[in-house]
């Protein structure tokens, strides 16, 4: 059976918007800062490397987690997602999210790591979020708003 890659997305939260970057490899594409987990790494460091990785922010308060999701790649996804021999590695993502509180300057923001996955950024309304996400993340980020909202968080 292929399994589902575990991984993190991040809701780094400013005034009850989140900060959301548009995918270099889909120009339409708005989402949040997520990442794989990596052997020997608790979910909650893997969100902070992730979240570094990604956009250079390290000034974050936590301020909960949601439960995990799954969700299944579509079909044009998991051509690119083949090893060396062909085979399908993972059939989705079990993707678990963080809500931090950002609480630096956003002069600390540089999306110019390498390899880099955001051409740009804002912050967004969660509401403006889900209608920009892509189809098949979008039930794991309405469950994870859900979550953060009965918490009072967004």
């Amino acid at each position: 059976m292929i399994p589902y890659r575990k991984c993190v997305g991040i809701f780094l939260v400013k005034d009850k918007d989140v900060f959301v970057g548009q995918r270099v490899d889909v120009k339409k594409a708005w989402q949040l800062p997520q990442g794989g987990v990596e052997d020997g790494e608790t979910c909650l460091q893997a969100a902070k490397r992730e979240l570094f990785e990604e956009t250079n922010i390290t000034s974050m308060e936590l301020l909960g987690s949601s439960d995990s999701y799954k969700y299944k790649f579509p079909r044009r996804v998991k051509i690119i997602l083949t090893n060396k021999w062909g085979q399908l590695m993972y059939i989705g993502q079990e993707i678990t999210f963080f809500a931090f509180k950002f609480t630096g300057d956003e002069s600390e923001i540089n999306l110019q790591k390498s390899p880099q996955e955001f051409s740009d950024w804002k912050w967004m309304s969660p509401d403006k979020l889900l209608k920009n996400v892509v189809y098949f993340k979008r039930p794991s980020y309405k469950a994870a708003l859900v979550k953060f909202r009965e918490m009072g968080i967004v």
